[in-house]
Formats: structure tokens, sequence, C-alpha cells
């Protein structure tokens, strides 16, 4: 039979454990499998099989179910147990044929029946490893976001929310997150998310605060093209995008009634409509909603609706503002330290004591975020390896006059203006040293003239 040769881009092949207690069969696969670019180790038993998976797992089993010693099941069954992700493809003689589907059933990728035909054996092998990359790299992803959005803080008030969040995430429940500006509703969010079972699907959010009355409603729900002047195509609104995952509906207090009746409809019936169809298309999402307003006060003076409320509220979290939990103040600080050193490439600065104790007596206004945006100024323009009072008294005057993230009117605005400080920060950090700004910021040194110029960007 003429095999043709796999090219691996991996510099480490995959490897097969073989387990079958026919020789000839093991030596065929192997010779078969070895061509192909693949790493082979044999076990001509259970008892071996197991063994050599508890020494060093491989990427792939090969596993006849009719075993000396340990039979096949008990192999797959414990295998399963140590290692769920770890295909295992059997291999089904005469009068195994109903094992081998039982065995599916329990976990095992596939299985092939015996004489063994080399293609739909290699086509089975290639699917079974790719399906195996696919879901390492998916819990690859979602360790890394878990990590990403991971939330700090010990105290009482933070260990309440963890709890809650605990409770909560297991469930399909609608919860509704309650904290002023920059307390971390949307790290609550995330965490949600990231540790229910639709971590898997998508996380959408919209800040019902930022888009205009007249664009909200296709925004949500998306619009067909030619609905209206500018729709020059049809576009998926969030409900759409989140299918399968979770909506967070930032700020919800600041929807209009219009627009709350027609998030209440989505929510009860499980479809949406786009602007300018009649059709309905049926969504799966979870409802995360968040506000820093009183919607029960909102309520009573007739500008949330109460139906929407109860719906949106079968869970409440109420997020603490910082200057209750001052004693998280610490560890924040030191996270912050640490991410913004790695961010951009700095040796990690520590706190003097004066200067955390300047930190923790803050009030905070604008809470964890205006905290991030301190420690993140104090590690760029700080040239002391450890960070002075002073210097946090003179970081807390610049962010008293907006304590929270700026408002711009534009995507560009906001790019630009993050662009020109992040260039500024990056050449005080270098003593203006154009050539090792550059390298930091990966352009080259006539491209930051460039940026330079166009900012008004001038040493001081």
């Amino acid at each position: 039979m003429n095999h043709q040769k796999t090219n691996h881009k991996n510099t480490h092949p995959a490897t097969i454990l073989i387990v079958d207690d026919d020789a000839s069969i093991r030596d065929s696969l192997k010779d078969i499998l070895t061509y192909r670019g693949y790493s082979c180790s044999e076990a001509g038993d259970g008892k071996e099989a197991l063994a050599s998976l508890h020494k060093k797992q491989p990427d792939l089993v090969l596993l006849d179910l009719k075993l000396p010693r340990i039979d096949g099941m008990q192999v797959l069954k414990q295998s399963l147990e140590r290692y769920p992700n770890l295909p295992v493809i059997i291999i089904s003689g005469q009068g195994t044929i109903q094992l081998a589907v039982e065995a599916t059933k329990l976990g095992a990728y596939d299985f092939l029946e015996k004489p063994l035909e080399a293609e739909r054996t290699l086509l089975t092998i290639r699917n079974a490893l790719e399906k195996s990359t696919l879901l390492r790299q998916r819990e690859q992803l979602l360790r890394e976001a878990q990590q990403r959005y991971q939330m700090i803080g010990s105290s009482p008030a933070m260990k309440k929310v963890f709890t809650l969040i605990e409770k909560s995430a297991v469930s399909q429940a609608k919860v509704l997150i309650r904290g002023e500006n920059g307390s971390g509703k949307e790290l609550i969010a995330r965490a949600l998310h990231h540790n229910s079972q639709r971590a898997g699907g998508p996380f959408v959010t919209v800040n019902c605060a930022a888009i205009p009355e007249t664009l909200i409603e296709s925004e949500l729900f998306g619009h067909e093209k030619g609905a209206f002047t500018g729709a020059q195509a049809m576009h998926r609104g969030k409900f759409e995008q989140a299918h399968t995952g979770t909506l967070f509906l930032d700020e919800i207090g600041d929807t209009s009634l219009m627009v709350q009746a027609k998030i209440l409809r989505a929510v009860e019936e499980g479809q949406i409509q786009r602007i300018g169809s009649g059709k309905s298309i049926s969504v799966d999402v979870r409802i995360v909603a968040a506000t820093n307003k009183d919607l029960q006060r909102e309520m009573q003076d007739g500008n949330f609706r109460d139906d929407l409320f109860y719906r949106l509220n079968v869970i409440t979290i109420n997020v603490p503002p910082l200057r209750e939990r001052k004693e998280d103040i610490e560890e924040l600080s030191r996270f912050f330290l640490k991410k913004c050193a790695e961010t951009n490439g700095f040796p990690t600065k520590t706190l003097h004591q004066k200067a955390l104790a300047t930190l923790i007596n803050h009030d905070w206004p604008g809470n964890v975020r205006q905290l991030r945006n301190v420690i993140e100024r104090l590690t760029i323009l700080s040239e002391n390896p450890v960070i002075t009072a002073r210097e946090v008294v003179d970081a807390l005057e610049k962010s008293k006059s907006n304590p929270q993230e700026p408002v711009y009117t534009t995507l560009r605005d906001a790019r630009e203006q993050f662009e020109r400080e992040f260039i500024l920060n990056t050449l005080i950090a270098h003593q203006w040293k154009i050539q090792a700004c550059a390298e930091t910021l990966g352009i080259e040194r006539t491209h930051l003239w460039k940026k330079m110029k166009r900012y008004g960007i001038e040493k001081q």
C-alpha cells in the first residue's frame, strides 16, 4: 500500500501508545505510524498499558478491548478518570463491537474494527489529535482569561462577593451587579462567565450609557441591509453575537423605556428581531446586567420598568467601593505594580511604607480603576525603585481632576489620546532617549519622530 509521508510542522511529533496483545498488529501499526511521522510506544496487556500511561502520558491511545491481566474496558475507565482529555481509539475484533459502542459512550473517541484499514485508521487518528489540540487550546484560553480577569481582595466585603460569584456562576440565573463606577462590575461579570458552563462561548459586553439612543436598538438587536439610511450591510446585534454565551448589559439603568421593553421581550421569549426584519431569531444567552444607579428609585420615578427589574434581579451582587475595603489596597497596589511592570518591560517597583499609607488613606472616588491608573502612572514616571510618598501625592493630585476613565466622543479620539500618553510616558521612562524608546515601542526611530510631531510631544 502506498503511504504518503506526513510532514509535521511541530518539532515534537505526536506520541501514540499502541495497546494490543497481538505483536503482529502492534508491529504493523507501528510501521505505518512511524512512517507518517508519529512517535510510538507499545503495551502487550492492560497492566503494562496503565504503567506506560502513568509513566508518560501519550497524545493518543490505540486500545484493544481483549487484553490479558487487565481488560481494555478497565484500562479505558482508568485512563479517562486520570486523563479526561486523552483521546482513546478502540480497536475491536469480532464479538467486541457492542463493547466498543459502550466504550464510546464512556468517552472513547471512536472505534475501529479489525482487520484495520490503514487510511481510515490514519484519518481517525488525525481527527482525534486535532480535536484534542483544540480542547487543550480552549482550556489554555480559559485559564488565561481567568488569570487576566482575576479579582483581588481578601476583605470580608470581597469574600462575600466571591462567594456569590461562586454560587451564581454554576447556574443560569440572571444576575444584577450594583456598584459605583470603577468598582469592578465588569470584572465580576467576566468572572461569572469564565466560571460557568458557558465559558467556552462568547462574552459580549454592551455599555448602554455610551451608545446614543438612536443607535442602541441596532447595537443590541442588529439590522438588515437597507433598514435605515446608512445601513449598507446586514449587522448582527449583541444578542446574536452572545449566542451560547453571556451578554453583559453594563449601565442598564441608562436605557430608555422603549429599549427596556425590547430587552424584556428578548429576555422573556429568547427571541429577537433585527431592525427591518419581521423574522424572529432564537438566541440562547445568559444576561448579566450592571448599574451604578438605584433602580428602585428609578422605578419610583418612572424611569425603569418594574417587570424588567424583577426579570434581571434574580441574584444581586453588591460591589463595595474601595473606600469601604481599604484593607485590599495594599494587595491591589502590589498586583498592579507587578502587572504594569510586566506589560511595559520595566523592573517591578515597590512602595515605601509611607507611600502605601498615603494610598490607604485616600478616599478613591474613582475606586479600583483610579487606583490602577495611579499605580500605572507611578510605575512609568517614578525614577526610583522604591516609590516615595511624595510621588504618590503628586500622582493623586493629577488624578483628582478626573478620577474616572476619560470619556471620548469617538474611538479615534480615545486611541490617539492613549497613544500620545503612552508615547510620552515611555519617553520619560527612558529619559527621552529616542532610540531606546522606539525599541520599547516596537517602531522605527523615524516613525516615533513623526508621532511626536503629530501629537506635539516635546521634551519638557
